[in-house]
């Protein structure tokens, strides 16, 4: 994977997938109806991905992290 060329890297499309969600959630809280019930899926979203991004470029970029652990 580390030789795919930037186009093809899972991170890529993880990332474009990432702004696209960050884009709805701007669009949402400058509404006129920022209703928690829109908000909350598009949150998750993007901290999956977010989690999901981190990950990918560790592996990418052959860093040699330990994942926090999380409470």
């Amino acid at each position: 994977m580390k030789n795919l060329p930037t186009e093809f890297r899972p991170s890529t499309k993880i990332l474009q997938d990432l702004i696209s969600v960050r884009k709805k959630l701007v669009a949402i809280e400058n509404s006129n109806e920022p209703y928690v019930d829109k908000l909350n899926p598009l949150l998750k979203r993007d901290e999956q991905l977010s989690e999901c991004l981190v990950q990918y470029l560790i592996y990418e970029l052959g860093l040699n992290l330990k994942e926090e652990v999380k409470e």
